[in-house]
């Protein structure tokens, strides 16, 4: 990740001029862009549950195929974390999100003109690819250009908008296909990454000159991360958790639970205040050792699947339980990332983009899981995300065990 020291590389003349931003960035202009840029990254990947209809009608596709749009994206995704997370650290935050953000808008316009179900998927794979350029780099931004003491404030929000992406990014499709065709979706997406590479390139610092740290290093660093055993029940634990969060509204949709737009979008909502309550949980879940938060936010997420296998498809019911599986899942993820990023010692940067990694390889299996357990009916989908739960919950305490 990058650091204070400010050494010119050998391969910059001594009398070309440095340009070095001033010390912190400011707060107030720079978390609202992060926030958004949070929310339209992490929401590509669930804007196309609520297309599945139109798009099976447009290229002639099934549903259970339909799903490989969600885990294509995640799968890119996840490389991205890897993939681009060193190079952030060495060739500039600022530098790798507005290159990040210009290319995701091109491939994300080329993905909406797609004319069928075979092209659509590898360019799903590339935005994804893309796009998980982004979330590395705000991180490594906050953590290194944001005042120390504001930077919990900063993580935390731009955290919540990972998350929150995954309801919000459904409701807006939603709302953009009630007037618009659905490609509009993606069109409406590519405009928004232009605007906020806009907006990050007039509301970041300048990059600061690279340390002169190897390139390979970063990637070295993270393969090494796997070395640490302690970490690796961690890493299956949140996977597991992203796995149930994508595979639950998935499976909603192609179960068809309930009947038109309105229902539809009403349980979509019913996980943001949840969302939005969980920063204030932070302090007094912060006296409970990392993999105890895990173990505790899996448990409830679990203790909601099970209920909403016996409660049917009522919707009040299914809406309450739906927003306390999330609240469950936004204790554990984070968590996960935080225990992720102690465990790496020295190399904090690496052992976090293996985690995110981690996270959405195991998002991939979601989509899969759900197709299968919805030809069943919604309690078969009910009842096979809560036994990958209970496993998650597992891992998380044999993590805690061998931390102890």
């Amino acid at each position: 990740m990058a650091t204070d020291t400010h050494t010119i590389p050998r391969d910059v003349p001594a009398q070309m001029p440095v340009r070095i931003g001033p010390g912190y960035a400011p707060i107030a202009r720079t978390l609202p862009v992060f926030v958004f840029a949070a929310l339209l990254a992490t929401g590509q990947m669930y804007t196309p549950i609520p297309l599945f209809t139109a798009m099976e009608s447009d290229w002639n596709a099934t549903a259970a195929a339909m799903t490989w749009i969600v885990s294509a994206f995640a799968f890119g995704y996840a490389g991205g974390f890897v993939l681009f997370g060193p190079l952030a650290d060495r060739f500039g935050q600022r530098r790798v999100l507005v290159t990040g953000m210009i290319a995701a808008a091109v491939v994300t316009l080329l993905t909406g003109l797609a004319p069928s179900l075979a092209t659509a998927i590898p360019l799903r794979v590339a935005q994804g690819l893309i796009i998980g350029s982004i979330p590395p780099a705000l991180t490594a931004y906050i953590t290194t250009r944001m005042e120390p003491r504001r930077r919990g404030v900063v993580l935390t929000a731009v955290a919540t908008s990972f998350l929150a992406a995954t309801v919000i990014g459904q409701i807006a499709s939603q709302a953009v296909t009630a007037f618009a065709d659905w490609r509009w979706v993606f069109t409406g997406s590519a405009a928004a990454f232009v605007l906020v590479a806009f907006a990050l390139r007039r509301t970041m610092l300048d990059d600061r000159p690279a340390t002169g740290t190897r390139l390979v290093d970063g990637y070295a660093a993270a393969i090494g991360v796997l070395r640490i055993r302690t970490l690796l029940p961690i890493l299956g634990a949140g996977a597991l958790a992203m796995a149930a969060m994508v595979g639950v509204y998935t499976g909603i949709e192609l179960v068809g639970v309930v009947d038109g737009p309105g229902p539809l979008l009403a349980l979509r909502a019913s996980a943001l205040p949840v969302m939005i309550a969980l920063p204030l949980l932070a302090v007094p879940l912060g006296r409970l050792a990392k993999p105890t938060q895990i173990a505790l936010g899996v448990a409830v997420a679990t203790a909601a699947m099970v209920a909403a296998a016996f409660t049917g498809e009522h919707l009040v019911a299914l809406a309450i339980l739906l927003a306390v599986l999330v609240g469950g899942l936004g204790v554990a993820a984070p968590a996960a990332l935080q225990s992720a990023g102690e465990l790496g010692g020295e190399h904090r940067a690496g052992a976090s983009s293996v985690a995110m990694f981690s996270f959405y390889v195991g998002a991939t299996v979601g989509p899969p899981v759900a197709s299968a357990a919805a030809h069943h009916g919604f309690a078969a989908l009910a009842w096979t995300l809560a036994a990958m739960l209970v496993v998650a919950m597992g891992l998380a305490l044999w993590g805690r065990r061998l931390q102890s």
